[in-house]
């Protein structure tokens, strides 16, 4: 939590007992759960607790290493499987403490055992005799997904569904890395079916925010954030990559009419997400659009002359739009 949040929680509560509105036991509570944490040292003590637990984990895993060597590498990966569950439900356990005593701890700890979970599954499939790991690992990634989405519904927590959420889009098709002398890659396999996933994922959301999160899903209070968010973010770059690939108007059209829409969605829900997408990817659109047509057309010095004039011309517009609506 930060840092504005934790002491505004803490005056509130402090002023709520001060008006007789919560008894003694509820504000000593309260206090424990929004103190002020001093920030090096809080920082230094998350430092520390991950450098433990990292030792701790290569020590487990040696150590499974080493009993079980000239062994079947199938009870190997149902060791590394038997660790990862092992790690998982305490560490969920402790992330979701009332009292947040141990909620980095537990945090790291759940984190490494979705990780160990995973890889156990995988070593459990090549010791099996598989040769198509590129074809079964969306699965394993899937499989991985069910067990933090359960994890994050079951405790409350919203790390599991981040985790969860970018697990299952990267199983859907969605692949980085880093190609050397600072280059980058973005891929995913098919644009089509990754807009109309994480569409779905962004209505998901709206519906999450609005209706569940005001009934039964109270506990899962910001699940409907990471929603919009992933889905908002995978729908505009699958449009872009479309637009970029194909370079047909009619991908083009739809990437700019997204942007807009996301902009007029944003404007009626009253949401800054929505706006926000909205604005930067159609200025994203604009960029590329003016790039296709005139790079190759125009010296350096004119094209960016020309792109600087657009951008200080939409923004004196911008701007006395912005005055008039303040007045």
């Amino acid at each position: 939590m930060a840092k504005g949040m934790r002491e505004r929680m803490a005056a509130e509560a402090a002023a709520w007992r001060h008006e007789g509105l919560i008894d003694d036991a509820l504000a000593q509570a309260l206090a424990a759960r929004y103190a002020p944490m001093p920030g090096v040292g809080r920082m230094l003590l998350r430092a520390l607790a991950l450098l433990a637990l990292f030792l701790l984990a290569s020590s487990l895993l040696s150590a499974i290493g080493l009993l079980l060597q000239g062994a079947s590498p199938v009870l190997a990966g149902l060791m590394v499987v038997a660790l990862g569950v092992a790690c998982w439900y305490p560490g969920a356990r402790m992330a979701s403490d009332a009292a947040q005593r141990h909620g980095f701890t537990g945090g790291v700890l759940l984190t490494f055992g979705l990780v160990a979970v995973y890889g156990g599954m995988s070593l459990l499939y090549l010791a099996g005799g598989g040769r198509e790991y590129s074809h079964i690992f969306p699965w394993l990634m899937l499989l991985t997904a069910a067990g933090a989405f359960a994890t994050a519904y079951r405790f409350g927590l919203r790390w599991p569904l981040f985790l969860a959420l970018l697990l299952v889009f990267h199983a859907v098709g969605s692949r980085h890395g880093y190609l050397g002398h600072g280059g980058y890659f973005l891929e995913i396999q098919d644009q089509r079916s990754m807009a109309l996933v994480a569409l779905a994922a962004c209505v998901f959301g709206v519906w999450h925010e609005l209706v569940g999160e005001t009934g039964r899903l109270r506990r899962q209070v910001g699940f409907g954030h990471l929603y919009i968010i992933f889905g908002l973010l995978y729908f505009n770059l699958s449009l872009w990559i479309l637009s970029l690939h194909y370079a047909a108007l009619a991908w083009v059209l739809v990437f700019t009419a997204a942007g807009i829409g996301q902009i007029v969605a944003g404007a009626w829900l009253k949401d800054a997400r929505f706006t926000g997408f909205g604005i930067v990817f159609l200025a994203i659109d604009l960029y590329t659009r003016l790039f296709e047509q005139f790079w190759d057309r125009l010296s350096m010095g004119l094209f960016l002359l020309v792109a600087g004039l657009i951008g200080i011309g939409l923004g004196i517009v911008f701007e006395r739009r912005g005055t008039r609506a303040s007045a």
